[in-house]
């Protein structure tokens, strides 16, 4: 089960067929430094501290690969207590994000979320790596392309068009282009900022890893 919780990781998540969005980067971290933080109280208990003890008296084969899992344990809770601590900023404007009814308005939040990932980038000991940055941001794309279904789609188009509505319908795709464009600008603004702010570890991720799914949806 420890091994198990040490495993977990939100690439995975990111790969379900759901497509979830960036609030499940948040509740992974919170769940997995809740379930480390137990596991380590546990670890810490005289129960535990006793069967240690006389592990290492019997010179037991069982005492090393012990000490080697906790040692995990303890580095792994460290990263997700981090980790959980400098992403909770980010829930209200994420939550913003996901449920926000009106679609244009989403641009309200791109600013301020991308510009407390850059904060998280700089002050966290662990949540400034590529991959962390990828998952987190392939997730708000997700959200996007989510919100964008639910303003406009394929089946609501032929509809217009059918009532004589193309120049509506017309319009309705040139908000959403404005709107991911937007995203975009203010991704490659912030980069732009992480490369004079944090030269010593820039945004340094290719276009493609982040936006794969947004441009196929484009």
């Amino acid at each position: 089960q420890i091994k198990a919780v040490l495993k977990q990781d939100p690439e995975l998540i990111l790969k379900s067929p759901s497509h979830p969005g960036p609030l499940a980067e948040l509740d992974f971290w919170s769940s997995k430094a809740s379930n480390l933080n137990a596991i380590y109280n546990q670890l810490q208990s005289d129960r535990v501290r006793r069967v240690l003890r006389f592990l290492d008296r019997a010179k037991s084969t069982y005492n090393a690969p012990f000490a080697k899992l906790c040692t995990e344990v303890f580095r792994a809770r460290a990263e997700a207590n981090d980790n959980n601590r400098f992403l909770k900023p980010l829930r209200p404007w994420l939550e913003e994000l996901e449920n926000m009814s009106s679609f244009e308005g989403l641009t309200t939040c791109f600013r301020p979320i991308i510009h407390l990932i850059l904060l998280v980038w700089k002050g966290s000991a662990y949540y400034n790596t590529p991959s962390r940055l990828v998952v987190l941001l392939r997730e708000i794309c997700n959200c996007l392309i989510r919100q964008a279904c639910g303003y406009v789609n394929g089946t609501l188009i032929f509809e217009m068009i059918e009532a004589d509505e193309a120049r509506k319908a017309e319009d309705m795709l040139r908000t959403l282009l404005r709107v991911f464009g937007a995203f975009k600008s203010t991704y490659w603004d912030y980069k732009a900022k992480a490369l004079t702010e944090v030269p010593e570890n820039p945004w340094r991720i290719q276009n493609n890893a982040i936006f794969v799914r947004l441009d196929a949806f484009l």
